[in-house]
């Protein structure tokens, strides 16, 4: 694993390798209940057509398999969900600067030395007669608490992975419609997220399983990656505060394994040891469980040895990527991915595509 911290390099890599996988993440919570998760991707890791593309030709590239997931939550339940692969005519990401979309949704952004703004543009309907739009406007002081400059993706020797965390926390504001089954019109405000992943082969020749997320507090976030890369451990987190100062973790403990309906499992308590206080994560509500992937709302105590505490809520995720390649979960995996074409019978009903959720 490689980290950055640099805007300049939040653009389309090269990714010539078979395999290989990019995406630009942004969540966000709001001050009343609301959540959202939108992810970018060129090379769908999870795609199933990619996966038997590389069965059939290991010249599989991932500028063929772009695609885009939307999340949003409401007290910890989803009122919407999409995941749309798409051709890649209808697909674009820039090279030059940070910006891109996916069929009519769009990340774009400004840099100034005072601030960086990323904005979402959001326009999709589905088959179901669900549908989004909206803007979402991410704010926040330039981070730099990680290097700069070199962004080239490290070989399979290195992790094969590069992590740019370009907005830890960020100053969310915008405004969101969903109609169809639920009906919201929501006026965001809240405190957001925002990084960069590339990846230059499989995430299953990369570690066995990854958690990661961040939680925000009154003027710090924590943001966290636990790999396990073949047996070693790489356990990363930090304490960011909002002018980027960071604290580094020294010590990290995964607890309360529990098993999902799929035979999944993984940590719900995490522990993180900082010099002068510790954090103590609870992933207690799950928002996404599948064969491979889980993502939670948690919230994080801090003690200190003066006895002060703090509390925090945030996010989480959890993968197991060599279980996408079990061809035994395809079947559930093609309910929830609108690949190009003919959408799925499930992805028409309503109510059907929710028991997917």
């Amino acid at each position: 694993m490689k980290i950055i911290s640099d805007y300049f390099r939040d653009i389309k890599h090269s990714k010539e390798n078979p395999g290989s996988y990019e995406w630009w993440y942004f969540d966000a919570l709001s001050n009343d209940g609301y959540g959202i998760v939108v992810i970018f991707y060129e090379g769908n890791p999870f795609s199933r057509r990619y996966i038997e593309a590389l069965n059939r030709d290991s010249e599989a590239k991932a500028s063929a398999y772009p695609a885009i997931s939307i999340s949003v939550y409401k007290d910890q339940k989803p009122i919407y969900y999409s995941f749309t692969e798409t051709s890649p005519d209808l697909a674009i990401f820039s090279a030059d600067e940070p910006k891109g979309n996916v069929k009519k949704i769009h990340f774009s952004s400004e840099f100034s030395e005072k601030e960086i703004i990323y904005t979402l543009k959001l326009d999709q309907d589905l088959p179901n007669g669900d549908s989004i739009s909206g803007d979402l406007v991410f704010s926040s002081k330039q981070f730099s608490g990680f290097e700069t400059g070199d962004s080239k993706v490290p070989n399979h020797s290195d992790g094969g992975h590069l992590w740019n965390l370009v907005q830890p926390i960020a100053n969310v504001v915008g405004k969101i419609k969903i109609e169809g089954f639920e009906k919201h019109q929501i006026n965001f405000q809240g405190v957001g997220y925002h990084d960069h992943n590339v990846g230059s082969e499989p995430m299953k020749e990369s570690f066995r399983e990854w958690y990661w997320g961040r939680y925000h507090f009154d003027t710090h976030t924590l943001v966290y990656y636990l790999m396990d890369q073949d047996g070693k451990q790489d356990y990363k987190a930090w304490l960011i505060n909002t002018d980027g100062n960071l604290k580094e973790a020294v010590d990290i403990d995964l607890k309360e394994r529990a098993v999902n309906v799929f035979g999944l499992s993984s940590s719900r308590i995490i522990e993180v040891e900082f010099p002068e206080f510790q954090i103590t994560i609870q992933k207690d509500c799950v928002l996404d469980s599948g064969p491979f992937y889980q993502r939670f709302r948690g919230s994080a105590v801090m003690h200190s040895k003066k006895n002060d505490i703090r509390a925090a809520r945030g996010i989480s995720e959890f993968i197991y990527p060599s279980r996408i390649y079990n061809k035994l979960f395809w079947p559930l995996v093609d309910m929830r991915i609108n690949y190009p074409g003919k959408a799925h019978w499930v992805q028409k009903s309503q109510r059907l595509y929710r028991w997917t959720w």
